[in-house]
């Protein structure tokens, strides 16, 4: 489903599979086998990928873009994560963190998103 979609939105941009290429720096080759579904792409070409097509990363990978709900909630968990780590960096008396405090730092700030 990728490679499809992949190839809908090359198509889409009037673009060959050697412009595509040249556009995200990766052989032509490979784009085809990404078309095809004969290799998978890394993540950074994902992200490659999206940018050039101005698509989300979600709607290369599922199909489905990211609802504007769901960006805002998300933009609002990770609005208030942050806002709490602030508060507890301004009020720290002796930094740096030790790693089991890191570790339960990005706990914290994955659980609460």
């Amino acid at each position: 489903m990728l490679g499809a979609r992949i190839a809908a939105l090359r198509r889409q941009n009037g673009w060959s599979q050697t412009e595509l290429a040249q556009k995200i720096k990766i052989s032509a080759s490979a784009v085809g086998m990404y078309e095809q579904g004969r290799r998978e792409p890394s993540a950074d070409t994902i992200v490659s990928l999206a940018h050039i097509f101005g698509v989300s990363t979600d709607y290369l990978l599922t199909g489905h873009a990211i609802d504007g709900k769901d960006l805002d909630a998300a933009n609002q968990a990770l609005h208030g994560s942050l806002s709490s780590a602030q508060a507890i960096l301004r009020n720290r008396p002796d930094p740096p963190f030790t790693k089991e405090e890191l570790a339960t730092l990005f706990a914290a700030l994955l659980l609460d998103s």
